[in-house]
């Protein structure tokens, strides 16, 4: 754009050298203003995107366990995606700068992945300090401006594919070196693929060796090699009971040991932010739903069996009352003073792994613990008793000799036995 006025020629010279000193700055070109087309740098492919130095994919998982539904109330937190990202020291603009951003949203396949910012180079910005501010501030707003877009939007399938997507991303990488990183947003509950959860019992190491090890025989982990992934709002999701201290622990490690069987040099995981959930978001398909283990109450004539999940109150192969297991033993505490007991009863169990006396100490230890958990609560337990595995809830262990997890995780239990009058 030109502008003619009456001035020295070499003033004349320095206003058109500042102007295109803005709009090479902004990232416009000349027939663009800043103002008129702010966030067209994020629509606009270049060569220089090619260039393999530095390249960021963002993925978003749109999926219907991200997004609240009608059970949450306007004020139940769930994870924002948008607000996460953007306070990811990974996507600072100042960072992007000189590198290529791809951005998408993600559901169910490798195939439904959606490149709404497709390899964009991402122009230094000029001037001096405060101008270089400002600009990266508009470049920010219209970042978050398509972050929430790409959130909100609908999912395209039924279900989630995180290893799916995180292939996607690192075909769209392309060949050649440089450094490469993936910044995810997911509550990384899958229900597709290898690395499908709704069979998992959230406990152990081994469990977490085994999906890695069918991900592997597969050929379903993607090739990750020199890149860096950093993974967002693991166990967070926005729908369903909020999974316990050790159970989002597990999470966190098998994810992370997925990232690394894939060639990762770096793998971290880090919590989401979250917003108030406010209206419900519009009806979305059916996601097949992957659950956790949870409390259950079970009444038979004078006696009512409540039995707490080994992983809502322990670290694997532990005795010791997890952070989140006292919110857990408070609504124990209050069920069964409900139930105006005659006398209250605990026990341990376990999965039939391990020996048999190491399965009676860990089961005796974790009995103990809920015993002396429910006194400090004012609940006087008469006895407190460790099974192993004598007692199990749920059979078999094993099918054609590969282990069911989740019969297994069913097993891990602490039963509170409430007697009450007739």
């Amino acid at each position: 754009m030109s502008v003619f006025i009456r001035t020295t020629p070499g003033k004349l010279i320095a206003l058109a050298l500042a102007s295109t000193a803005l709009m090479a700055g902004s990232g416009c070109s000349a027939f663009e203003t800043p103002k008129a087309q702010p966030c067209a740098w994020l629509d606009r492919g270049s060569d220089e995107a090619d260039d393999p130095h530095r390249r960021t994919a963002v993925l978003v998982d749109r999926s219907p366990s991200a997004r609240p539904d009608k059970a949450a109330g306007p004020t139940t937190r769930v994870p924002d995606w948008t607000a996460t990202l953007l306070g990811a020291r990974e996507l600072e603009l100042s960072r992007l700068e000189g590198g290529a951003l791809s951005v998408a949203a993600f559901d169910g396949t490798r195939a439904t992945v959606d490149w709404e910012v497709d390899r964009v180079s991402v122009t230094p910005v000029k001037g001096n300090d405060k101008l270089r501010e400002d600009r990266r501030a508009v470049r920010r707003g219209c970042l978050e401006k398509r972050l929430r877009r790409i959130s909100d939007e609908a999912p395209s399938t039924g279900s989630t594919d995180v290893l799916g997507a995180l292939a996607a991303a690192a075909a769209q990488f392309g060949p050649g070196g440089g450094e490469r990183r993936i910044v995810m947003a997911t509550d990384g509950l899958t229900n597709a693929g290898c690395a499908d959860l709704r069979s998992a019992g959230f406990d152990g190491a081994t469990e977490i060796g085994a999906v890695v090890d069918r991900c592997r025989e597969a050929d379903e982990l993607p090739d990750l090699t020199g890149v860096e992934v950093d993974f967002f709002g693991i166990g967070r999701a926005a729908r369903g009971k909020a999974p316990s201290s050790p159970q989002t622990a597990w999470l966190t490690a098998l994810w992370t040991r997925l990232c690394r069987a894939s060639g990762a040099s770096d793998c971290r995981v880090a919590p989401a932010r979250t917003r108030d959930a406010g209206r419900a978001t519009p009806a979305v398909k059916p996601e097949p739903e992957v659950t956790f283990p949870a409390v259950s109450e079970r009444p038979a004539g004078r006696v009512t069996t409540i039995t707490l999940p080994g992983s809502v109150l322990f670290a694997t192969d532990r005795a010791e009352l997890s952070p989140t297991a006292q919110d857990t033993l408070d609504d124990a505490a209050r069920r069964i003073r409900d139930l105006h007991p005659v006398s209250v009863a605990v026990s341990g169990h376990t999965d039939s792994r391990g020996s048999e006396q190491r399965g009676k100490q860990l089961s005796l230890a974790r009995a103990q613990a809920v015993r002396s958990a429910l006194a400090q609560r004012g609940i006087d337990v008469i006895s407190a008793r460790g099974y192993s595995d004598e007692r199990p809830s749920c059979t078999p262990e094993y099918r054609g000799g590969v282990p069911d997890y989740r019969a297994m995780a069913c097993n891990r239990r602490v039963e509170i036995a409430v007697t009450v009058r007739r």
